[in-house]
């Protein structure tokens, strides 16, 4: 069958596209850890430079991160999110709804590899977070959320997910330098990374949405519990 003027066409893919995904993920990267400051103002020429690219990939790569909610754009530039009371409490509140979800599909889906993975990060957290070993514990703790939304098999959910763990951990980026290192919920870890290994949904939901509320509250009672 010939094909007519009114047949679908498809745009040839930019030659900048992979450029601008790794855009995305660098000044991501760099968000997340602080690099670039809460409420940091920048220009897109500016941005450019530090990527050592050009304006395009930059613009695109804006794109994705001001729908994750960690940057916004004004009429001069952009501005890294900016963190206040009510902005972490929304954070945490669509991290808890998300979370929750992913800990309770993880108990359905999770294979034992991912189970036993888990468990380990979860016990490897609680001991780092024992011996004030804040690095060690931040890395962990990252690698133990992730290791569950991967569990929960759900590529949309974790997307999503992914974008709610980085919002929250930007908007705790700053904090007064006096304050010690704290990791009063990590024993939670154990308990979801058990309900998870039990294969008990209601219980791995329960314990992740009780995690994430308690850590919100340590960070508006002005405590620094670390990324948990």
């Amino acid at each position: 069958m010939k094909a007519d003027d009114s047949s679908p066409r498809i745009l040839p893919l930019a030659r900048h596209q992979n450029l601008a995904v790794r855009t995305a993920a660098l000044l991501r990267e760099a968000i997340v850890d602080g690099t670039l400051a809460p409420g940091m103002d920048l220009k897109i020429p500016q941005i450019a430079k530090l990527c050592g690219v050009s304006a395009t990939p930059v613009r695109e790569a804006l794109i994705h991160l001001t729908e994750a909610g960690l940057v916004s754009v004004h009429p001069q530039g952009i501005r890294i999110a900016t963190p206040s009371k009510p902005a972490l409490a929304e954070a945490f509140e669509v991290r808890e709804c998300l979370e929750g979800m992913t800990a309770r599909l993880a108990a359905q889906r999770r294979s034992d590899e991912q189970s036993g993975s888990i468990v380990e990060l979860a016990n490897r957290s609680l001991e780092a977070a024992d011996n004030s070993e804040a690095d060690e514990f931040r890395a962990l703790d990252a690698q133990f959320h992730l290791a569950i939304v991967s569990a929960a098999r759900s590529s949309h959910l974790e997307r999503y997910a992914r974008n709610a763990l980085d919002l929250a951990q930007t908007l705790r980026n700053i904090r007064p330098m006096q304050r010690g290192f704290k990791a009063a919920s990590a024993h939670l870890h154990v308990t979801v990374a058990e309900a998870i290994a039990n294969q008990d949904p209601d219980g791995a939901e329960a314990a992740m949405r009780a995690h994430v509320r308690e850590v919100l509250g340590h960070i508006l009672e002005e405590d620094d519990p670390g990324r948990e």
